[in-house]
């Protein structure tokens, strides 16, 4: 019950006060994506790195865009589940958006973003400091070698967890939430 109650409070405060317009979780899925895809393109370069870890207004954007994401897709699971959604979803993709919700839950959770990050900040702080050193080395032991060796580590963390989100945008607009009945809010239907 306590979820279905977070679903209608969610649906209610991103419709517009009095109005009965249709909310759009699949727009807002959608530009959350892009967004995203704009952050993780900043991100997967050693320099989008040094942005992250130094800048606290990237670090914040990065963090809230991600967590917005899981936000939503725990509502769109706690949607699907709830036998009185009205929701029609083929069994299949039924199962896989669920699937997919849960492994990008349980794999790409904030706290593991967030402390992959750290890691990849210290690991970066570390080589910083080390510049000289590393300068005189050869081949993976050497600052540039180094340094790729993170950049493809970021790569490919924020490349599986980027396709994740587009797999459930996808599946967002397989189910299409949006087609569920527009809900007014209590002070609308008091005026009514």
């Amino acid at each position: 019950m306590k979820k279905v109650v977070l679903i209608v409070g969610w649906l209610m405060m991103c419709q517009a006060s009095f109005s009965q317009e249709v909310v759009s979780i699949e727009e807002d899925f959608e530009v959350l994506t892009q967004q995203w895809h704009q952050v993780s393109d900043r991100l997967v370069t050693y320099d989008g790195l040094g942005q992250f870890c130094g800048s606290p207004d990237f670090r914040q954007e990065s963090i809230q865009i991600l967590s917005t994401i899981h936000h939503i897709d725990s509502l769109i699971m706690d949607l699907m589940m709830d036998p009185t959604s009205g929701l029609e979803v083929s069994k299949q993709e039924y199962k896989k958006t669920l699937d997919d919700i849960r492994k990008f839950e349980s794999e790409y959770g904030i706290r593991s973003f967030i402390e992959f990050l750290r890691e990849s900040c210290l690991t970066r702080n570390e080589l910083e400091a080390n510049i000289d050193d590393l300068k005189n080395e050869n081949g993976i032991y050497s600052y540039d070698g180094q340094v790729l060796m993170l950049e493809t580590r970021l790569e490919k963390y924020l490349k599986h967890l980027g396709k994740k989100v587009d797999a459930i945008d996808e599946h967002v607009h397989h189910i299409h939430p949006d087609q569920l009945k527009a809900i007014k809010l209590l002070a609308a239907n008091e005026a009514d």
